[in-house]
């Protein structure tokens, strides 16, 4: 799992292969295929493993409390944090706009258990994922303020961002939204 996260980060998914990332892994490519089926089965797994807003973004959104936002943030901060977490999320990101597989698994990791379906959730749970991907994005291209990310610390970011994220908790934006009105 490692060097496949490893091999689809630095190289994307098109060129990734499952020869190379069992080499990496030290073993043989027939395993791969047998506990992931093949590359996209593997990709999937990765995925899942790397992206796990899922759960934490139902808790946020179950809350409803002044605090909610300020946690939800320090949890995506752990992970915009972490070095290695950050250059897999990046590895997934780029092989999402060319690759459907990527864009279906990275959806489905952002999506809670019962959220489809009920549209204030679904708008609400798109910007903050949106939010978050740009977050994620800027740091990477170093287009933030470095007062917002003094010494790779994401303190100052959680605390500006706080106010968006507890405003897209609390709106009930799908009473007034409608496709023709976009």
């Amino acid at each position: 799992m490692r060097s496949a996260a490893d091999l689809f980060a630095e190289v994307g998914y098109r060129k990734a292969s499952l020869r190379g990332i069992a080499a990496d892994a030290g073993c043989d490519p027939a395993l791969i295929a047998h506990y992931f089926g093949s590359k996209e089965g593997l990709f999937t797994v990765v995925v899942a493993e790397t992206v796990r807003p899922a759960g934490v973004l139902q808790e946020a959104m179950d809350r409803r409390d002044p605090e909610a936002a300020e946690w939800l943030l320090r949890h995506a901060a752990t992970d915009w944090d972490d070095p290695v977490q950050q250059r897999r999320i990046l590895g997934i990101l780029r092989s999402v706009p060319d690759l459907p597989v990527a864009r279906e698994r990275m959806s489905q990791s952002l999506v809670p258990e019962g959220v489809a379906g009920v549209a204030a959730d679904e708008i609400r749970l798109a910007l903050i994922s949106s939010l978050f991907v740009g977050v994620v994005t800027a740091r990477h291209m170093d287009l933030l303020p470095p007062e917002l990310t003094v010494g790779g610390d994401c303190s100052e970011l959680v605390r500006a961002l706080t106010p968006v994220v507890a405003a897209y908790l609390a709106a009930s934006p799908a009473a007034d939204v409608r496709p023709d009105a976009l």
